[in-house]
């Protein structure tokens, strides 16, 4: 299909990209700050690690799945800025509302609203970067944006120990109508009530249009029998995506998950040290990281760089797990920094790859829909199932052992790195030989 310049300017471009990664760097705040509250969690509601691991990993998983395709098929048909808007306002209450959980299950079900309402962003934010942006800067967009996920991630972490330690010497403990909460909740509070505003900055941007096809079109065109035909037809190529989404999401969840609480146990760190540095990396060496990788993938030729996407895809792969197997097996604090740095700068290239990809084959009319069956699966075995998982092989495989919690983890992430990584080699196998096909033939757009 000829890619149909849009008319935008470079600088609306760029703006409407920095604004969904701001809107998506707050969803990553307002998702990752919870694990540095496990202890207080723990401690307050009486629970253990499987039921730890259910509310930061699977409570994310049931509202991907009921929210997430719904989301990419509202993306393809309506304002996509009023569904982003309508998604930061939602989620920035839920996160609120953690202030007034009074049990454990009311926790869980707040973190379930958090989710299904983070869940409408993506797919409505990749829509409007492959219509808003011109494909001489797709790859570096689609990057940036993913550099939210890194940003969000590392925010949290460097000011999540400082705000709930600030708060527990406040003396800022009670609530109007309330009464005392935590610390771990106060904090929550704030941070939900400083997202509210932010979700309307989106109407700052100009909707792009949707380049390729009328609304009529689009009604046609998205539906989701119509969208699963399409990536059966072409399953060469999105049956490797999709196994390289998920083997790489569970090394990236996984260890995000049980990292901060791996490191705090191992080598008795502070959360409030281990939240500094660790954010201090992912705020540097993660977009880092992802501008080199988007600048690899840029290429004019669609079809002649699809192949080194791919390629990029199986670097990456094979050296997260090798690098992350190494950490959570290091022996001392310096070297498990070492190979931490080198596992931010790669760890989340997984999702810039794969969006690339989804941009440069799949019809406008149908990306919200195709990203948010790739965000699905990525959140349902990823954030969903990679935690449990681990807490499951630690529990059962390696019992009461000091390092049980480490060497679950590398198993984890040893089976499942190697399975991304053959993944990518066949997706680049596969689309070499498309590009051979004469263009009538080739199964990509």
């Amino acid at each position: 299909m000829r890619e149909i310049r849009k008319a935008n300017p470079v600088l609306a471009q760029w703006g409407l990209v920095v604004t969904l990664t701001v809107m998506t760097m707050l969803a990553q705040i307002d998702k990752n700050i919870l694990v540095l509250m496990v202890g207080p969690i723990r401690h307050a509601f009486g629970v253990n690690d499987v039921q730890i691991s259910f509310l930061i990993g699977a409570a994310f998983a049931v509202a991907n799945i009921v929210v997430g395709l719904p989301a990419g098929w509202l993306a393809d048909r309506f304002d996509r800025r009023a569904i982003i808007a309508c998604g930061v306002v939602v989620w920035s209450l839920a996160v609120a509302a953690n202030a007034v959980a009074a049990s454990f299950a009311a926790l869980v079900l707040a973190r379930v609203v958090v989710g299904g309402a983070e869940a409408m962003i993506p797919p409505a934010s990749y829509s409007l970067i492959r219509d808003g942006v011109d494909e001489a800067r797709r790859a570096r967009a689609l990057s940036v944006y993913t550099m939210a996920l890194m940003l969000g991630t590392g925010l949290s972490l460097v000011l999540g120990g400082p705000l709930i330690g600030a708060l527990q010497v406040s003396g800022w403990h009670a609530l109007p109508l309330v009464g005392d909460v935590a610390a771990w909740q106060m904090a929550l509070l704030l941070i939900g009530v400083v997202g509210l505003p932010i979700g309307l900055t989106i109407f700052l941007n100009r909707d792009p249009g949707r380049h390729g096809g009328e609304a009529s079109t689009v009604a046609q065109d998205a539906r989701l029998r119509a969208v699963l035909r399409m990536l059966w037809a072409q399953r060469g190529v999105f049956g490797p995506l999709l196994l390289f989404v998920i083997g790489n999401a569970m090394i990236t969840y996984g260890l995000a998950a049980w990292v901060p609480t791996m490191v705090i146990r191992r080598f008795s760190l502070g959360i409030k040290e281990f939240g500094l540095a660790q954010g201090a990396l992912m705020l540097t060496a993660g977009p880092v990281g992802l501008w080199l990788a988007g600048t690899c993938m840029q290429r004019r030729q669609i079809a002649a760089s699809l192949t080194r996407v791919a390629s990029v895809g199986i670097v990456a792969s094979a050296a997260v797990t090798a690098l992350t197997v190494s950490l959570v097996l290091a022996g001392s604090l310096s070297t498990f920094w070492a190979f931490d740095a080198l596992v931010v700068l790669c760890s989340w290239t997984f999702m810039s790859v794969a969006s690339v990809i989804v941009a440069r084959t799949v019809p406008s009319q149908s990306v919200g829909l195709v990203m948010a069956i790739v965000l699905v699966l990525n959140g349902l075995v990823g954030q969903g199932l990679s935690p449990t998982v681990i807490a499951l092989v630690e529990r059962h495989i390696f019992g009461d052992l000091p390092q049980a919690l480490p060497h679950a983890m590398a198993v984890v992430f040893a089976v499942t790195g190697l399975l991304a990584t053959a993944a990518a080699t066949l997706m680049r196998r596969n689309l070499a030989r498309d590009a051979r096909l004469p263009v009538s033939a080739r199964t990509f757009a």
